[in-house]
């Protein structure tokens, strides 16, 4: 394999790397399923790949496009040119259009998961319901996908009237039935999510 096509799928692969902190929780949200937020830790190290991926990238664009020397033949002696690969360029284009948009992929990951789960309408709130609100922070979100796999988890747990999670403020705040669901069992719903959370207020609502 040429070595432009080699670091043309290398920029791939370390651009997948760079953003696997988002695309875990944006798949949970396309697939309703659990969070896939195992792999946030490497949220730290996106820096080293976004590096890896773009010093990739221009290495697969100067060996694709660089001027090929001129060979020298002898007296007598026809010269075959040697022909180019195939498609060599095109896997370049593609390549690069594909890092560029995985790394770029916290930008629009938000986006994306409130297009695929969008608000529905505000819960019914039974009558003489003890409704108090909990704010808690979470600063291990990576991107805003993961506030709205959050918010989905949420809205599924028995007792919670509505939650709003805020990627740019990495907070949450939680309104809920203080008979049917403790703070705890809340901080824990989000703990499960992969993301853990930090109590910071609570109070009662009449």
């Amino acid at each position: 394999m040429r070595k432009e096509k080699v670091s043309a799928q290398g920029s791939v692969v370390a651009a997948t790397a760079a953003s696997v902190c988002c695309i875990g929780p944006l798949v949970a949200v396309l697939l309703g399923t659990g969070s896939l937020a195992a792999a946030s830790g490497l949220q730290r190290w996106r820096p080293v790949f976004l590096g890896v991926t773009f010093v990739m990238l221009a290495v697969a664009w100067y060996l694709t496009y660089r001027k090929p020397k001129a060979e020298v033949c002898e007296d007598g002696v026809s010269c075959a040119g040697k022909p180019a690969a195939k498609g060599s360029k095109a896997i370049l284009w593609i390549a690069t259009i594909l890092a560029i948009g995985l790394a770029a992929l916290p930008l629009y990951a938000g986006a994306v998961a409130r297009l695929v789960h969008p608000d529905g309408p505000a819960p019914v709130r039974s009558a003489g319901a003890n409704v108090a609100s909990l704010r808690v922070r979470i600063p291990s979100m990576d991107c805003a996908a993961c506030a709205v796999n959050i918010e989905r988890t949420l809205a599924k747990k028995e007792g919670i009237e509505s939650a709003r999670v805020t990627f740019k403020t990495k907070e949450a705040v939680v309104e809920y039935d203080a008979a049917r669901i403790s703070p705890d069992g809340i901080v824990a719903a989000i703990d499960e999510t992969g993301f853990k959370a930090e109590l910071v207020t609570k109070k009662g609502k009449q």
